[in-house]
Parts: structure tokens; C-alpha cells; sequence
């Protein structure tokens, strides 16, 4: 052979050996990036869920069994099953057994594996079990198996376990710990824990963070071109935000080991109490919440409003204490100050600011409408009159009535009155001397005020009071009976049909609202009478509710015996009363013959069992019948003395039919209004 063939040789030769060596290296470097790429995604943790149907218990299946979906599918709670995280899991059959076969061929697959994991606060019950399910890309089962966890709990492990990352999960069922009240709920349902594969091992730490996270790392995988690295970074990051906790330095939720000294375990404490505050069924609850998260947000204000006023409770009423020591019952070390997240989330939630040094003293309402403690101003009551004041020591406390009514109240004249801030049925009088408010608390001064303010010069008739009658208000009506005879005065007299036609007509006028009259009497038949047949009138139910003997004519009576001086003296019985009324006579420590309470104390007296008497009854209008010896006074007395029915001055007695309408708000603020039945409000004679 010639030097040069076999220089042409050597070369060509050489050649060839370099192209080989060079495919065969492109292709190892190729397969070793898609094992790289694959682990990266396995090796960050993740979470998922979906109902206990798609699985097979510990208790039942082995290595290898393959899950069914039993027909209970459809009992789920329907608000779960319209979630997209069940939906593929409740159409795909899970028994198909070329699907496992594929899983455990694809060269991507962890074969033979360990999997481990930690339980979250509350789940180290030894006597629950863990089952890890191996998943397709839908996120259907397709093989499970049977996890071990050690006599005191706190981890598990599945043995030989073939998977391919992230589509595997951990399974968590038995009982959990309620931090938030205390003592053990048996769950009625599952958690769940995706698991990422880290070199030839899988890890899934299982708690109520990695649950919620499995809601929405399920969506985003099913997008084209997800990956479990990005999907778990953008879950984690959703699921800190939700809960509005701040991620710098705390991480992904699934990576949480350690609980004591750690950040991370702080806030998943923190948590894991709040999503227990409303426990019924715990991991219930949670499912609500997670299918709401699906779409890597929680919408459900009033879920969220829920949890935080009850936070905002717990501070309030100094109970953190209560819940620390649930946890220190966990035997996991010194408990970390969770209650900072808590605070932060009612804060956010409720639109309440810090309570520090710059906000002490200052009082506060929730500005969230979902909220039980909601006010759209600081006046506003119509949904609660609570109020929160910044203590010295940096927590909210409950207003009390004086510091929320006079907040911001500003100076006043000496002597001068003004209504609560909160509560408008309080009053405060100004001290020039003290500069301060200082509350009122006599009934006589209260009403007093409330009379004056109200203003009567006349009567009005029923129909337009009534319906004036506000949204936020409630109104008792209290008139003198329909008519009767002259001589029918002993308590088993009845109307005449005049006066039974005259109360249904009455009725019939009151018909604006659709809510029926609650009605009470006093003790006498026709007092009775009268409120059956205005409720005739108005096509409503006739059943006397209450029946007041304060409503009787003696109301305003000492004594019968003084009393019937009193009418001899006067010339008669509304002479008698007419002198009482509207001049003091027959009444106080200097009258001759002193027979009758005192007016303005005895009126007062009579309001306030009204309004304690239905003060927390649900009805809002109230239609009570009482006699003219205790309307003419009590008109009187509510008019300023303006309407004048003193017959032995120039006055008519009062009508049928009329009466007072005393009408109040959830404030507390007070109105008072003459009214009458019939088209006179005096009386005409027999």
C-alpha cells in the first residue's frame, strides 16, 4: 500500500470516528437534559386535590392496585364537582390498565422509589393513614400504594412506589387536630399532597398550604407547556397572597419541615388555625375554599369577611392565649408568634389599620360589606353599632358606648346635650368644668329631650305616619280603643259595629307594607277588640300577641280610692284627669289630694317597657290598643302640652282612634308622632 493510500486511509478513517464519537456524545447530552429537565420540575414540591372517590383506601389495595371511581361520585358536594380539579377525575376510567402499563414504561418514570413526607400542624395522629396514588397527565389514578406512618406520627412513608413527576399524590385520612377550639374532628374527607421526585426518591409534605396549592398548580399543569417548576413557584406564591402574607424569605408553601423557629412554619400555623375557625367539617370547609381557588384566586368574600371577623373576635377577646395552648399540646416546641399573620389578614380583610403607637386611642369600623362589623360611615349602625378602640399595649379592644358616642365629639357649651356619635338613644351633657361628655341616664331627661325634638303640634293622620315609616325604623302605634257605648266602661265591654267598622277601615288604609302588625291590648275586651279588627282590616292575622296590664286606664293612677276624691273634687272623671294633665292638680308633695303619679316620670316609665318589651323582637310594627284616661295624659305629655285636650280649659277630649306613635331606629334615635283613626282626632260627644 502507498504512504499516500494509506494516508488517505488513516484520515478517512479518522474521520468517521469523529462524527461517531460526536453523535454519541450530543445524544447522551440530550437524554442526561431531559432527565435534568424532568427532575428540576420534580424536585419542587407540589399539592393536589380532588375527591376521596378517585382513590382506594390503605385499608383495601396494595402495590400495583389500580383506583376505581365508585357511582358515590355524584353525592360530592356540588360545589366541589363543578370544580375543573374534579371534573376530568369524574369522566376517565381509572381501571383501565393500559394506562398503568404506560406510566411504568415512559423512561421518564421514577420506578421502585421511595416517598416520604412530613404532616402539617394538627395531622400527626398516628392512627390516620396515607395512601400515594400514581397519576396520568389528566389526573387520574392509575395505580396505589400503601404508605407507612410510625407509631407517634408526624411522617409517612410508601415503599416501591412508580411514578412519573409531579403526576403522583399523597393521600392524608383520619382525624385532625382543631387548634382553633381544641380536641380532634375525624375528617370526613381527605388531603392532598402532589409529590415531586428528588434524584430517585419522592417527597410531599402534607398540610393545609400544599392543599390549597393543589388546586391551582392542577389548573396551570393542564395549560400547553406548563411545567411543574413554574407551576409550583406561581401556586406557592398565590397561596401566600391569598391569605396576604408576605413571601420574601418564606418560600415555596411544600417546603416546610420545620415548624419551630421557622418563618415559613409560623405562617402555615397561622393558616391552618384560621381555615379551623368556622370547623364544622375542617377539610369541608377547605374544599369550598380550594375550589374557589382554582383559578389561583379566592373570590369568596364572605368566606374570607367570616374568617376574619372571627379573627378580629379572638383579639378582641384576649383568646390567642386559649389557641396557643392547643398547639403547645402538639409537644412541637416553643410556639411561634403566628398571631401576627392572623392580625394581618383580619387587618387587610376589614380594612382596619395596625394598632400601634401612632393609631392608640383611635377608634375604628370594619369597611368591608361582607363584614358583621361593617359601617359605611362612623355614624352608620345598620349593621352593628360595635366599634374598635387601639389600647397602650397594641391590640384592638371593643369600644365602649361613652368613647365611641363622644369620639371625635369636640367641645360643647356647659350644659348642652347632644346624641351618641354610634348610639343616637344616648346623650351626653357637656362640663364646662370637666370638659368632657358625661353620659345621661335618667329615662325623664332622655325621653324629655326626645319630646322636645319631636315637636307635636297636632294630630296627623295614621295613614301618612305609617307610611313614613323608614327602612332602618320600627313603630309602635298606641291609640284609645274603637267606639263603645256610653255606659259600656267595665272591662268585658265590647265596640259597638260602628266601632268595630270604623277599626277595620282603619285597617284597610295600612296595607303599604307587607309585613303584618304585631298586636297587643290592655286587659279590657275592647281594648282587644280594636286590634283584631284593624288587623281584619288589613287582611293579617288577628292573634292578640301581648297583653299589658300598664295599658290599663289606672296607669297613671296611685290610688282608686284618692282617685275617685280627686273626680268628686273636679266634677268629674276627665275634669279630674284634665286637671292632673295640664296643671299638676291631684299630683306631687304639695297637692291636696295627691292621686296621680307624676307625668313626665310616669310617661317616661311607660315608653321604656315599650321599648324594652320589644326591643329585640324581630317585628316592625306594633299596633296596641289602650284607653282615654291614659291617652289624654300621655298626649299631653309627648306634645309638650301643645295639643290641648284639657276640657276645663277650652281643650276637647281625645277621639277614638288617636293616639302617640313612638318610633325608633337601631341607633337608638327617637321620634314621637300624634296620629288619629278617623278624620277627627277629638271627640265629638256620645
Amino acid at each position: 500500500m502507498s504512504k499516500v493510500y494509506l494516508g488517505k486511509y488513516v484520515n478517512f478513517r479518522a474521520f468517521w470516528l469523529t462524527v461517531y464519537f460526536t453523535c454519541a456524545l450530543v445524544f447522551l447530552v440530550s437524554c442526561g437534559d431531559s432527565d435534568s429537565s424532568n427532575n428540576a420540575d420534580a424536585n419542587v414540591g407540589a399539592t393536589f386535590f380532588e375527591p376521596d372517590s378517585s382513590f382506594t383506601t390503605a385499608d383495601s389495595v396494595g402495590r400495583g392496585d389500580t383506583a376505581t371511581t365508585p357511582d358515590t361520585l355524584t353525592n360530592r358536594d356540588s360545589v366541589f364537582l363543578r370544580d375543573t380539579v374534579s371534573r376530568d377525575t369524574s369522566r376517565k376510567d381509572t381501571s383501565d390498565n393500559r394506562t398503568q402499563d404506560t406510566t411504568a414504561k415512559d423512561p421518564s418514570s421514577l420506578e421502585n422509589v421511595t416517598v416520604t413526607g412530613t404532616f402539617g400542624y394538627g395531622l400527626q395522629d398516628s392512627r390516620s393513614s396515607v395512601t400515594v396514588q400514581a397519576l396520568d397527565e389528566t389526573f387520574n389514578t392509575v395505580a396505589t400504594f400503601t404508605a407507612t406512618v410510625p407509631p407517634k406520627g408526624g411522617t409517612y412513608t410508601a415503599e416501591n412506589v412508580t411514578f412519573r413527576p409531579p403526576y403522583a399524590k399523597a393521600v392524608y385520612s383520619g382525624t385532625i387536630t382543631d387548634l382553633a377550639h381544641g380536641g380532634t374532628v375525624t375528617m370526613k374527607d381527605s388531603l392532598y399532597a402532589l409529590v415531586g421526585g428528588r434524584g430517585n426518591a419522592g417527597v410531599a409534605n402534607i398540610n393545609f398550604l400544599t392543599f390549597l396549592k393543589s388546586v391551582n398548580m392542577q389548573t396551570l399543569l393542564k395549560q400547553p407547556g406548563a411545567t411543574a417548576a413554574s407551576a409550583s413557584a406561581t401556586s406557592s406564591a398565590a397561596v401566600w397572597s391569598m391569605f396576604h402574607i408576605d413571601t420574601a424569605g418564606l418560600g415555596l408553601v411544600d417546603s416546610i419541615t420545620s415548624f419551630t423557629g421557622s418563618e415559613s412554619g409560623t405562617a402555615l400555623l397561622a393558616v391552618t388555625i384560621m381555615m379551623q375557625s368556622a370547623l364544622q367539617d375542617t377539610v369541608a370547609n377547605l374544599w369550598k375554599v380550594a375550589a374557589d381557588f382554582a383559578d389561583g384566586s379566592w373570590d369568596d368574600s364572605v368566606a374570607r369577611a367570616k374568617i376574619a371577623d372571627w379573627a378580629l373576635g379572638v383579639d378582641v377577646n384576649d383568646e390567642f392565649e386559649t389557641i396557643r395552648g392547643h398547639v403547645r399540646k402538639l409537644g412541637l416546641g416553643t410556639v411561634a408568634d403566628f398571631e401576627k399573620y392572623i392580625r394581618g389578614f383580619y387587618q387587610a380583610e376589614l380594612g382596619i389599620p395596625a394598632c400601634n403607637e401612632e393609631n392608640e386611642g383611635k377608634i375604628v369600623f370594619a369597611t368591608n360589606p361582607s363584614s358583621m362589623y361593617y359601617a359605611s360611615e362612623y355614624s352608620d349602625v345598620s349593621v352593628t353599632t360595635d366599634r374598635f378602640v387601639c389600647d397602650d399595649e397594641g391590640v384592638w379592644q371593643l369600644a365602649m358606648d361613652r368613647e365611641k358616642d363622644t369620639y371625635e365629639m369636640g367641645q360643647g357649651t356647659d350644659g348642652e346635650i347632644r346624641q351618641g356619635r354610634v348610639n343616637a338613644g344616648n346623650l351626653y351633657r357637656y362640663s364646662a368644668t370637666g370638659r368632657s361628655w358625661r353620659a345621661m341616664t335618667s329615662d325623664v331627661d332622655i325621653n324629655a329631650y326626645f319630646v322636645d325634638k319631636s315637636n307635636i303640634t297636632d294630630f296627623v293622620d295614621i295613614k301618612r305616619v305609617y307610611e313614613s315609616i323608614k327602612d332602618n325604623e320600627r313603630v309602635i302605634f298606641l291609640l284609645r280603643h274603637g267606639e263603645r257605648d256610653k255606659d259600656a266602661t267595665s272591662k268585658n265591654s265590647g265596640l259597638t259595629k260602628a266601632g268595630i267598622d270604623s277599626a277595620k277601615s282603619m285597617g284597610a288604609k295600612l296595607t303599604k307594607f307587607d309585613e303584618p302588625m304585631r298586636l297587643g291590648a290592655s286587659e279590657f275586651y275592647r281594648a282587644q277588640q280594636t286590634v283584631i279588627a284593624i288587623a281584619q282590616g288589613r287582611g293579617q292575622d288577628t292573634t292578640v300577641t301581648d297583653t299589658f296590664p300598664e295599658l290599663n286606664d289606672d296607669w297613671y293612677m296611685i290610688d282608686r280610692s284618692l282617685v275617685n276624691q280627686a273626680e268628686s273634687d273636679a266634677g268629674g272623671g276627665w275634669e279630674a284627669t284634665s286637671y292632673y294633665t295640664y296643671t299638676g292638680r291631684y299630683s306631687g308633695d304639695t297637692a291636696r289630694i295627691q292621686a296621680y303619679y307624676n307625668l313626665q316620670e310616669r310617661s317616661a316609665e311607660l315608653i321604656e317597657i315599650l321599648l324594652h318589651k320589644y326591643e329585640n323582637e324581630p317585628d316592625r310594627f306594633i299596633m296596641l290598643s289602650s284607653h282615654d284616661k291614659l291617652m289624654v295624659p300621655f298626649v299631653a305629655y309627648c306634645s309638650k302640652l301643645r295639643i290641648n285636650m284639657n276640657i276645663k280649659n277650652g281643650g276637647t277630649w281625645i277621639n277614638y282612634l288617636a293616639g302617640i306613635a313612638i318610633i325608633w331606629d337601631k341607633s337608638g334615635n327617637r321620634r314621637y308622632v300624634a296620629f288619629k283613626g278617623l278624620r277627627n282626632a277629638y271627640f265629638q260627644g256620645w
